[in-house]
């Protein structure tokens, strides 16, 4: 980013709710109507804020592989990267989820616990017979370790003090967990193509989303004393 991007970017953070927003988005994709109950805004109103974040190209929109109405708001990380953004750290155990747990649910599973330090699982509402092979193979180069991995269902772990992180569209519109807390993250599916390009393109954007969680926790020693977010 140059001075002027820049410049523009931290203009479209100097509001309260876009900055809520965005802190928020660092976390957990949102759809509009989440956003709204967010911040309290609604309408136009929202529509306006949503804008300039979208003009300063810090936020931008995801069409849902589930239900195809929804689009949900993601963060630029290659442009939010380079502003200083707030971002507290959950305090909870983990569960990663999407339909089948073949693939992009248990890689990002084993991903947190060699990345952030803390143990985490995952599951699925549909759970396959075998994490998908591709998976297997891609996931060894990001230093996790699928071949022991078998997919299970929400039943077989325990959701309802969980924070429940979502990576898959249709897993998070189903909503069939009791967690209190949960986060999305709009990951495409990789079995749709088939392929060890699709497969590693959803394992780097899991790649990043956690690591921007671990350099957030990076910078507070007490994190687990603190509050999560939205």
């Amino acid at each position: 980013m140059n001075v002027a991007e820049r410049a523009a970017g931290h203009a479209a953070l100097g509001d309260a709710h876009r900055l809520q927003i965005v802190d928020a988005l660092q976390w957990t994709d949102m759809t509009f109507s989440e956003a709204a109950r967010l911040t309290g805004l609604r309408g136009n109103r929202l529509a306006h804020h949503l804008k300039v974040l979208e003009d300063a190209d810090l936020v931008r929109r995801h069409t849902s592989e589930g239900d195809r109405r929804r689009r949900y708001l993601q963060l630029d990380r290659s442009r939010v990267s380079q502003l200083t953004v707030g971002v507290p750290m959950p305090g909870q155990s983990v569960v990663f989820v999407c339909t089948h747990n073949s693939a992009r649910s248990p890689f990002a599973a084993g991903l947190w616990t060699n990345i952030v330090g803390d143990q985490a699982r995952s599951a699925g509402c549909q759970p396959a017979s075998r994490v998908h092979p591709i998976a297997v193979e891609i996931a060894r180069d990001f230093g996790v370790d699928l071949s022991v991995v078998r997919p299970q269902g929400y039943d077989q772990v325990s959701l309802d003090s969980a924070l429940v992180i979502s990576v898959c569209d249709r897993a998070n519109e189903a909503g069939a967990w009791p967690a209190r807390r949960r986060w999305h993250w709009s990951v495409p599916d990789p079995r749709q193509v088939g392929t060890a390009a699709a497969f590693r393109t959803a394992f780097t954007e899991i790649d990043q989303r956690i690591r921007a969680v671990a350099a957030g926790a990076a910078s507070q020693p007490n994190r687990h004393e603190g509050r999560t977010p939205p």
